[in-house]
């Protein structure tokens, strides 16, 4: 049977890159995001990449998803997209803004997982994670929430799909030069306190390349275990070495 990958949030980014380099490597990828246009340039020149543009926040946007695989296999499935938004304290945050935070960070990726369940065994589930998952940064409330439950997704999922033959992984992977990064530099140090030290490390290129996290993401699930696969959040900055990658 074919298989095909899944990549949420494939539009630009790591996503992007990460499609390119399983399609150049012979692989099916579906691209999986709202903007159709965004979508259409990652597949450019790459005829291995299929698109769908949904929002996977929305239950008909995880359907179309399904639709578009037919009865094929998944290989990996992974959930890249994610919503920084509401920025600021969350003395101040709204119920829609809060909820519209976890349909993107939370909900997606749960029930776009259980709506594929079948197509899964034998194959990988990535969560991308973020060190917010596992510390208080003020002013991203709304995100380090959404991020620790889906860090405990992660480790809940490992357990539970395991004797299904489905193996469940997260990957952290640094603080990568994206659109996400862009949008954090516009914030108000008011809303958050942190701001500078973003700005700064944009200015001194410290950034990690989304070509760079994309060969470790790759590696992460071609080059592993299934044991090792899920037994921990995978690191970019303590286990890039590992890989070869510099």
């Amino acid at each position: 049977m074919e298989t095909v990958s899944v990549i949420t949030g494939g539009g630009s980014g790591v996503g992007r890159a990460l499609a390119r380099r399983l399609a150049g490597a012979g692989g099916r990828v579906l691209v999986v995001g709202r903007r159709r246009l965004a979508l259409e340039e990652t597949a450019e020149g790459h005829d291995g990449i299929e698109v769908v543009a949904a929002d996977i926040a929305e239950a008909a946007g995880r359907d179309s998803v399904a639709t578009a695989l037919g009865e094929r296999a998944v290989r990996y499935l992974v959930h890249n997209a994610g919503r920084l938004e509401p920025v600021g304290p969350l003395a101040g945050v709204s119920v829609g803004a809060w909820r519209a935070s976890q349909a993107v960070n939370v909900e997606a990726p749960l029930f776009l997982t259980q709506a594929l369940l079948s197509r899964l065994p034998g194959g990988r589930v990535l969560h991308v994670s973020s060190g917010a998952a596992h510390r208080a940064i003020p002013g991203w409330g709304a995100y380090c929430t959404s991020k620790a439950a889906l860090y405990m997704l992660y480790t809940v999922l490992r357990e539970e799909l395991r004797d299904r033959d489905i193996a469940v992984g997260s990957v952290r992977p640094g603080v990568v030069d994206t659109d996400m990064q862009a949008l954090i530099r516009e914030q108000d140090e008011a809303d958050f306190p942190a701001v500078a030290r973003f700005r700064a490390l944009k200015e001194a290129g410290e950034l990690e390349p989304p070509e760079r996290v994309a060969a470790f993401v790759e590696a992460v699930l071609t080059g592993t275990e299934t044991a090792a696969f899920g037994a921990e959040e995978w690191d970019i900055r303590e286990h890039a070495a590992r890989f070869g990658i510099d």
